[in-house]
């Protein structure tokens, strides 16, 4: 959506919203957990309040996916496992800096450094569970 102008963007990020709140609404309902539907008004309230938020978890997410792949990619090409974590998350950083800098030429749209200190803390959040889940695999297999 970096290509969007902010308007479009925006619109589909609440849209989006919408959809998982009235979903999560009608499963609550539907399991007995709640009885009632709240107002279109009280709706927007909330999904105006979650917009912000949601976005830049989306945000992190897509870079904590990128860090993933790229761990994967380079370990498997035989870059040494000391090397791999500090090049992924130069990768990483480098590429929300050039997104960032792309957005600076759609209209509608600006770059922001806060966003790709977000989308480094997703990769960041990224390697460390790559980390984790790779010693947790290590110490499962030597046992």
């Amino acid at each position: 959506m970096s290509s969007m102008d902010t308007n479009e963007s925006n619109t589909k990020s609440k849209n989006t919203l919408n959809e998982i709140v009235e979903k999560s609404v009608n499963a609550t309902n539907g399991l007995g957990i709640t009885d009632k539907h709240p107002t279109q008004n009280k709706l927007n309230e909330v999904i105006s309040k979650l917009n912000h938020p949601f976005r830049k978890i989306a945000h992190a997410s897509e870079y904590l996916i990128l860090s993933i792949l790229l761990l994967v990619a380079l370990k498997n090409s035989g870059v040494s496992s000391a090397k791999i974590f500090i090049i992924t998350l130069m990768i990483c950083f480098m590429y929300a800096c050039t997104d960032e800098y792309h957005q600076t030429f759609v209209s509608g749209r600006t770059g922001q450094f806060s966003d790709v200190l977000i989308d480094a803390l997703g990769a960041f959040i990224g390697i460390l569970g790559y980390i984790i889940i790779s010693k947790l695999r290590n110490r499962k297999e030597s046992s």
